[in-house]
């Protein structure tokens, strides 16, 4: 299992290239640059590190159809594979932050999702592609400039409908916040679903979110845990109910505001919430805590190959530098 690290919406083109060039010294496979509404482009975020870097893979995380047409998607995302030599990768979504940002209604999400793939997986540089379909039309497109080596392409959903069909069209797949039984699962109906679509889930590529908190300061770890704690699948039952009882998921449920408030404000603190319970939620669905942890990280980690990960998504936070140096000196060997 490969490791991939995931930048904040915050970092620079300057940021994303002095990091990712770190990632790559240490053998680390890929870089994504986070998509929201506030933050910096992300295909420009990753242009200095696409030009100046040799094998680190690269690309935005999440775009969707809903915020940019599939013709200019492909656009961005073949020039940015044409500028790293035939290194880049797309994480293609439902429709998320940018979605909220724009006012933007989560409606078809599964049409626009599957014409954006049937448009991105037919342009060529060799054919001249036309598209018509419900939502989107595309005429008279060739890029004669695209790479021998195409980028590429995942769909970002954790729903049995979204695995269908990254089964059907994408190159692989990326869930998020999946604990090891759920990712277990998960997979195994993947292959299921891949072998049904005709296709061996040996050329599959399949990926999970997951966020990286520990660092040498343990109390630092964990007050950026909690405050980070509203966005580990935005607090759904099922991602949570692996290791939580009924009367746990029913306060969680009931103090979701909490929760958020935490998030919004930037703070460790969530009112109203036991903090047993927040610990116990942090220390099953992240890597949290001081350098004691890594050992129990990596066990984890392996669990994740074994259930069938080709690689993981890290979500570093604060000072990204330093959790890339522990991730590359301490982890990555260890896999």
């Amino acid at each position: 299992m490969e490791i991939d690290i995931i930048l904040n919406e915050f970092a620079s083109p300057q940021e994303a290239c002095e990091l990712g060039l770190l990632a790559e010294n240490y053998g680390l496979r890929g870089v994504w640059a986070s998509n929201y509404g506030w933050s910096r482009d992300p295909f420009m975020t990753l242009a200095l590190l696409a030009e100046r870097s040799r094998s680190i893979r690269l690309g935005p995380m999440a775009v969707s159809a809903a915020e940019l047409h599939p013709l200019k998607m492909a656009n961005l995302l073949f020039s940015l594979n044409e500028l790293s030599r035939g290194r880049a990768m797309i994480m293609v979504g439902g429709g998320g932050a940018v979605l909220q940002s724009i006012g933007g209604e989560r409606e078809r999400m599964i049409r626009h999702t599957r014409e954006c793939l049937e448009i991105l997986k037919a342009a060529s540089p060799d054919t001249m592609l036309n598209y018509t379909g419900e939502l989107y039309k595309v005429y008279g497109y060739q890029p004669r400039w695209y790479t021998d080596a195409p980028p590429l392409i995942y769909y970002g959903s954790n729903h049995p409908q979204s695995r269908r069909l990254s089964a059907e069209l994408a190159d692989g797949l990326i869930t998020s916040d999946f604990v090891v039984p759920l990712m277990r699962d998960f997979v195994a109906a993947t292959h299921a679903d891949l072998i049904a679509a005709g296709r061996s889930p040996d050329e599959f590529r399949i990926s999970n979110f997951w966020a990286w908190h520990i660092k040498e300061d343990a109390e630092a770890s964990w007050a950026e845990a909690r405050r980070e704690l509203m966005l580990r699948g935005w607090l759904g039952e099922q991602y949570f109910a692996p290791f939580l009882d009924a009367d746990e998921l029913k306060v969680m449920r009931d103090h979701e505001q909490d929760f958020l408030n935490a998030f919004l404000r930037g703070t460790d603190v969530i009112e109203n919430v036991p903090p047993d319970l927040v610990s116990k939620m942090i220390e099953n669905i992240s890597f949290v805590g001081g350098l004691d942890q890594l050992e129990p990280a990596i066990d984890t980690l392996r669990q994740f190959a074994d259930a069938g990960l080709t690689e993981i998504a890290l979500r570093v936070h604060d000072d990204p530098a330093a959790a890339i140096r522990l991730i590359g000196e301490r982890v990555a060997p260890a896999l």
